[in-house]
């Protein structure tokens, strides 16, 4: 009973909302798209890169540009990006010290004309009016600060969903889910998808200020607190949509390991330690299930449905999960606890990993090189 009881408390106390884009939108704000410069990092991303450029062209209202940056793609991401009219430009030989994104990232603002400064990945889309939902979801802030968008998460295949745990910590991490969020500005921010003002850009010093972070922008939407500026992160229900390691079970599980011990290290401390106790809570839950079903199955099979629908009930809002994935949960629970000792491994111990064909070393658990 107690340790249900705690999964229960922990589970509401930390996802007691999931903020989402602005489902509302005002053709009168469309300026803020016609001054936004979108930027995409792509390394070899033939599969993907098309699909997010014929998305971005059936906005019907326009960008200033649209910006690819070539991190040395082996296929054919070159000649599709520049099939579909966009501006593409080969990223310079990575220098020591910086993450592989973020230069593409710093190169292309470079580059760019643009008053707003949107980055998004070539493996996410745009849905219809995705862009002035995004935009207008910017302007709402008092401030302007920076706006962190975690796109929707749509999935083709079962092994997909395993992702399910990750994405729940991710949210968690940023501060913006649980029941005192609202007294609280953010923590952190997503990877994806980020919006900020050239302004906003340059005074906190850009992708140059977090150049060795594993988790760029996460770090980009703490550099942006540090310095003062307003913080927004939210789910891109509506707006913008993606799909993460479609490849296979060993992407998921490289994909996630890749990077996740490193944001875990940069949470803040007492949510790195709330999410902790909840993950633990629920794997205590899962280890004696047992137990309870033996003792008094009917009462293990109602807290067992309350928390499966009080999950779906809050995943729903980050992916096309079903609840029949959520009733799956100590599947999730035991994927992720696998996955994040292996990243705990590569990260903190053998310091390196390989992502897109690059090797990745960290030093001291934070910065990288790329080679």
């Amino acid at each position: 009973m107690y340790i249900w009881l705690w999964s229960v408390i922990l589970t509401v106390f930390l996802f007691t909302r999931i903020p989402t884009v602005k489902k509302s939108i005002h053709v009168r704000n469309s300026f803020l798209v016609k001054k936004c410069s979108i930027i995409i990092p792509a390394r070899n991303e033939e599969k993907t890169i098309g699909n997010l450029l014929s998305c971005i062209q059936k906005q019907f209202i326009q960008p200033v540009e649209v910006i690819v940056v070539n991190d040395g793609s082996k296929d054919r991401t070159k000649d599709i990006a520049e099939g579909f009219g966009a501006t593409v430009i080969d990223s310079p030989p990575l220098p020591s010290g910086w993450n592989g994104k973020s230069w593409a990232c710093w190169n292309g603002v470079k580059a760019s004309k643009g008053e707003f400064l949107l980055f998004v990945d070539s493996d996410t889309w745009f849905e219809q009016a995705g862009l002035l939902r995004i935009c207008e979801t910017y302007q709402r802030q008092q401030c302007q600060g920076v706006l962190s968008i975690h796109p929707y998460h749509r999935m083709n295949s079962g092994y997909e969903t395993l992702s399910m745990m990750f994405h729940l910590m991710v949210f968690a991490s940023t501060g913006v889910t649980h029941l005192l969020s609202g007294l609280f500005k953010p923590s952190g921010g997503f990877g994806q998808c980020f919006l900020c003002s050239r302004d906003v850009y340059q005074r906190i010093g850009g992708h140059e200020a977090i150049k060795g972070e594993m988790v760029e922008h996460f770090a980009l939407s703490r550099r942006a607190k540090k310095c003062g500026e307003s913080v927004e992160a939210v789910s891109g229900r509506n707006a913008i949509s993606m799909r993460m390691y479609g490849n296979g079970l060993s992407e998921v599980f490289r994909g996630w390991s890749k990077s996740f011990a490193s944001g875990a290290k940069s949470t803040n401390i007492i949510l790195l330690g709330l999410s902790s106790l909840w993950i633990a809570s629920l794997t205590s839950f899962v280890i004696h299930s047992p137990v309870m079903v033996w003792t008094n199955p009917y009462t293990y099979m109602i807290q067992y449905i309350f928390l499966s629908v009080y999950l779906y009930f809050i995943i729903s809002r980050i992916g096309n999960f079903t609840v029949f994935d959520t009733l799956l949960f100590p599947i999730h629970v035991l994927f992720f606890i696998v996955t994040f000792s292996h990243s705990v491994l590569t990260t903190f111990f053998t310091k390196n990993t390989k992502w897109k064909d690059r090797y990745v070393y960290i030093e001291k658990g934070k910065d990288e090189k790329m080679k």
